[in-house]
């Protein structure tokens, strides 16, 4: 009996130690995962009806040893997805096991399956996702939206490593390259795909459990009726939440950050507003003769654009040549003919052309910083609305002169003695798009000022013969007839390339005009130095207004 009883005992000892390594076992696999996010890359593409198509690519590497990755749990904007609508893969082989996520609210677990990523192994997660209410009123216009977004990111006890995070945010169809506006982190590059404009920001050296938020805003007008956000509005019953002095001690405290805020919204508001209000002070009848460029000062046309102007106007006038447009690089003539008129403005930007051919910005801070008073000048008698409904007829006409052009020598002529009038108008390119469309156009000479490497590297739409050197002499050229839709490509992709390159970032740039030309008044308290355009801060509960934030994920 006694020896029964210890074999029992033995048995039973036996049993326990095994049930507890069984528990334990998860809890090691889980903890000794360990894996690093190479790449991850986000494409966001906001739709006309309110919803934002997310896609995600991420490449997961294992490290040897550690446990495998069967699951991945990524973070969802908010609960506004249907799991059944989410199709994930790995190397286009369809996942099927998809789920609420159990650590990540709101989020999904995806099961890898026959994808598993062993120990030492590589694989790459795609998943894409349909998310509504992620577009919010703007908090500095009225007539824009607004988005944020922060791209999912793991535990730091699991993940390692740096990450390439790419984040690309599609436009609205219809949506021009000048209209949007980013928020806090300047986008890496812009480019227009498939009639959508696309910010893209790039951080190689990004890590996988850390948050970045990337926000834009785009006119509302672009969206169907009643698909943007207003900010919540806060119901609360103090008396019943409020039962001790400790509570209204922090309400008093809420309500002065709440004030701090407001005034920092209300120093957003006016942050691109670069002319003094002295220019605002109404006077009588309109001021004529300003030039485009001036005009587009009255209209606060983005610097970045008013800029661009101006280095039309000299590369048509033969002064410049572009030798590259990624990064800018101009060259100038040695000197300029006598013959050939200059304003001031144009002096100053051939002064900003260093000897590398790069524009020196503290130079072209004063130019703008003169300008902005030569016109604030030249109105300050004038009435400003009479003013600017004057020179949006004018641009209008110039439209008008082109549309009515009759054969392709006269369209390119009429274009190009209007362009900076044309480009007074909020959608020029998509205007230049749609005139030039169906109807060829002799492209002016001048236009290989701009862009002289194509003319020799055997673009069918080169002249020829050599083009004359800026400031006159040469060869006289046979200027080449183009398609339309070419042309209006060529012109287009132009611009756009010469206004995002002018200046580093137009935000900061135009920051440090509005400090010396229309500076906001010192604030009674502290503010946020949060530079945004639109939008409010954002919390990883993602119930806030003017974003979308993706909540932490994490590989199980």
């Amino acid at each position: 009996m006694m020896y029964t009883r210890k074999a029992t005992g033995f048995v039973v000892l036996v049993l326990l130690v095994s049930l507890a390594l069984a528990l334990l076992v998860p809890v090691a696999l889980a903890q000794s995962m360990s894996f690093n996010v190479r790449d991850e890359k986000v494409d966001l593409y906001i739709n006309h009806d309110g919803t934002v198509q997310i896609i995600y690519d991420m490449t997961l590497v294992a490290d040897p040893g550690s446990a495998h990755i069967d699951y991945v749990d990524v973070g969802m904007p908010n609960s506004s997805y249907s799991l059944s609508d989410i199709q994930a893969s790995v190397v286009g082989v369809p996942l099927t096991d998809i789920s609420a996520s159990p650590y990540v609210k709101p989020g999904v677990a995806v099961g890898l399956g026959s994808q598993t990523i062993q120990p030492g192994q590589t694989g790459t997660l795609r998943l894409e996702a349909t998310v509504r209410d992620l577009l919010y009123q703007d908090s500095k216009d009225p007539e824009y939206a607004s988005i944020e977004f922060a791209p999912n990111w793991f535990d730091s006890k699991f993940v390692h490593g740096v990450t390439r995070l790419e984040v690309n945010l599609h436009f609205p169809t219809g949506v021009t390259s000048e209209e949007p506006r980013y928020h806090d982190q300047p986008f890496t590059s812009a480019a227009f795909e498939n009639d959508r404009p696309v910010y893209t920001w790039i951080n190689d050296n990004a890590s996988g459990s850390q948050k970045y938020v990337f926000g834009a805003s785009f006119p509302k007008k672009y969206l169907a009726e009643g698909v943007v956000q207003s900010p919540p509005a806060f119901n609360l019953n103090l008396g019943a939440i409020c039962g001790s002095p400790f509570c209204w001690f922090g309400l008093f405290g809420l309500g002065w950050a709440f004030l701090a805020v407001v005034g920092n919204r209300s120093q957003k508001r006016r942050k691109m507003d670069y002319l003094p209000p002295s220019l605002a002070v109404e006077g009588t009848g309109l001021k004529r003769g300003l030039t485009a460029v001036e005009a587009a000062v009255l209209l606060e046309a983005p610097l970045n654009k008013v800029l661009t102007m101006i280095l039309f106007a000299l590369v048509k006038k033969g002064l410049v040549t572009v030798e590259s447009e990624k990064p800018l690089k101009v060259t100038a003539v040695q000197q300029v003919p006598k013959d050939t008129a200059l304003w001031n403005y144009e002096e100053s930007f051939l002064g900003a052309i260093k000897a590398d051919g790069t524009l020196d910005e503290g130079q072209l801070h004063e130019l703008v910083i003169a300008l902005i008073g030569d016109v604030n000048k030249k109105l300050s008698a004038f009435n400003r609305k009479e003013t600017e409904e004057y020179y949006k007829d004018i641009a209008a006409r110039a439209w008008q002169q082109v549309e009515a052009a009759d054969t392709p020598q006269v369209l390119g002529e009429r274009w190009s003695d209007g362009l900076e009038w044309t480009m007074l108008d909020d959608n020029w390119d998509n205007r230049t798009r749609r005139v030039f469309q169906d109807r060829p156009v002799v492209l002016p000479g001048w236009w290989w000022g701009y862009r002289p490497w194509v003319a020799s590297a055997g673009s069918p739409a080169r002249p020829s013969a050599p083009m004359p050197s800026p400031g006159g002499g040469g060869i006289p050229v046979t200027l080449p007839t183009l398609p339309g839709a070419d042309f209006a490509n060529t012109v287009v992709r132009g611009v756009e390339n010469a206004a995002n390159t002018v200046v580093g970032s137009i935000e900061g740039f135009t920051g440090k005009i509005v400090q010396k030309t229309n500076p906001p008044p010192k604030p009674s308290t502290s503010t946020s130095s949060r530079s945004s355009s639109g939008g409010h801060s954002c919390a990883c509960a993602c119930a806030c207004a003017g974003c979308a934030c993706a909540c932490a994920g994490g590989g199980r």
